[in-house]
């Protein structure tokens, strides 16, 4: 005769997971900051790169202004009207303002507020995995969703990311949290506003990310059938309405702040950008998004690898980097991935719809050691690798994730002679 928990029984041992998931995942956080704290040193990158204006855009903030003043360099800044202004999305300076408004500009470090943000991405990671596996929509270990959160952190660009403290790394990585939250609010609570406030603000990073929409939507409905809901489609349909205002109250507040900036809606500042005169003419010439660029992306994101030099008879990399082939080979299971559920649906629609603008883009991301715009779908990427890796656990998973983790120690130490 088996004996079911009672309620009382199971809140228990919900609330021992909880803790424990808190307890890992903070030990995490530590250990992620850690390494990215020595890797940065080993490097020797502990200063603010000349090219990381967010600081200085924060302090534009505290000071009443949009443009900046007295940055090291105008490389990729705007000039209008008199001024240099930051083109890219302010999220990282919002997030910024309280250091500056504390030290002053001279003394934020954006290399190590990389760092921070990336140890706090290490532990959402882990929090996301974990709760995917305690709605039984994985099968995933406590042990398992820590291997793919070392993938995560240390056997993808993520790293690399988190040691540059740059304007463009800065902007990438700023998003991830958020992106992480809102999935991880659609699996844990299923609020529409708690899903669509952490996309809205991750949007204010890389607005582009709204694109992933399609895995929040689908976190949702499989809520939504799992709870046996009487009229599904209405109950969908509030959803989309209610996660839907916060991230209309962000499209409203970028328009808004471009136009207050050039004078005009839908400016970001790229056309007039101080950026490669080599990417200024593609720019000009087909511009921002085109499908010329298609088969260049196509290639940076799945194939790039090292290029033969005849000079010093070895191989070397390029500005484009490594493609993801390479940086993340663990992403060979996704040919594997056989469950048929509507959040894996939305998540593989997710990661279609974010091609879309990325791989007509007139940038690869330059200068990087692997696709670092991969970020910017990490999160459902997450969900299908969690989905894929179920069924293949063993040593081979194992293997693979660190392989993925030398392969981007090596390309941390390689770009410090790279730059």
């Amino acid at each position: 005769m088996f004996l079911h928990p009672t309620k009382s029984q199971e809140s228990t041992l919900e609330i021992t997971s909880d803790r424990l998931n808190l307890i890992v995942a903070s030990t995490l956080f530590v250990a992620a900051l850690g390494i990215y704290g020595v890797s940065d040193l080993l490097v020797g990158r502990a200063q603010s790169p000349m090219a990381a204006y967010f600081q200085y855009l924060a302090d534009a903030f505290l000071h009443g202004r949009l443009y900046v003043v007295d940055t090291p360099s105008h490389n990729d800044l705007t000039f209008f009207a008199g001024h240099w202004y930051v083109g890219f999305p302010p999220l990282a300076a919002l997030l910024l303002m309280p250091w500056v408004a504390l030290r002053g500009v001279a003394h934020v470090n954006t290399v190590l507020f990389g760092a921070a943000v990336g140890a706090f991405n290490v532990a959402l990671a882990f929090l996301l995995l974990q709760s995917l596996a305690q709605r039984k929509w994985t099968k995933l270990s406590l042990i398992d969703n820590v291997w793919l959160t070392v993938l995560f952190g240390l056997g993808s660009v993520h790293w690399h990311a988190a040691t540059q403290g740059t304007v463009w790394h800065l902007g990438s990585l700023c998003a991830v949290p958020f992106m992480l939250l809102a999935v991880w609010f659609g699996v844990t609570t299923g609020s529409p506003l708690l899903s669509g406030g952490g996309m809205a603000v991750a949007m204010l990073s890389r607005p582009h990310v709204v694109f992933s929409y399609p895995v929040l939507a689908g976190i949702a409905f499989q809520q939504i059938r799992d709870k046996m809901t009487r009229d599904k489609w209405y109950a969908l349909l509030r959803w989309v309405i209610l996660s839907g205002i916060p991230i209309g109250l962000t499209v409203a507040l970028l328009l808004i702040y471009n136009y207050a900036r050039f004078g005009h809606a839908f400016d970001f500042g790229y056309y007039t950008m101080n950026i490669d005169p080599a990417a200024a003419r593609d720019l000009h010439t087909y511009g921002q998004f085109s499908t010329h660029y298609f088969l260049h992306n196509l290639w940076t994101m799945l194939f790039e690898g090292p290029d033969w030099n005849p000079a010093l008879n070895r191989p070397v990399l390029s500005a484009n980097g490594l493609s993801l082939i390479f940086t993340m080979p663990i992403l060979v299971y996704l040919l594997r991935v056989g469950k048929h559920a509507i959040f894996v649906a939305g998540a593989w629609t997710a990661v279609g719809f974010m091609l879309v603008p990325l791989l007509t883009y007139f940038n690869t991301g330059f200068e990087q050691f692997g696709y670092r715009y991969s970020l910017d779908f990490i999160a459902p990427l997450l969900v299908l690798l969690a989905v894929a890796v179920e069924e293949n656990r063993g040593w081979q998973m194992r293997v693979l994730v660190m392989i993925g983790v030398l392969v981007n120690a090596w390309g941390v130490w390689w770009f410090r002679f790279f730059v």
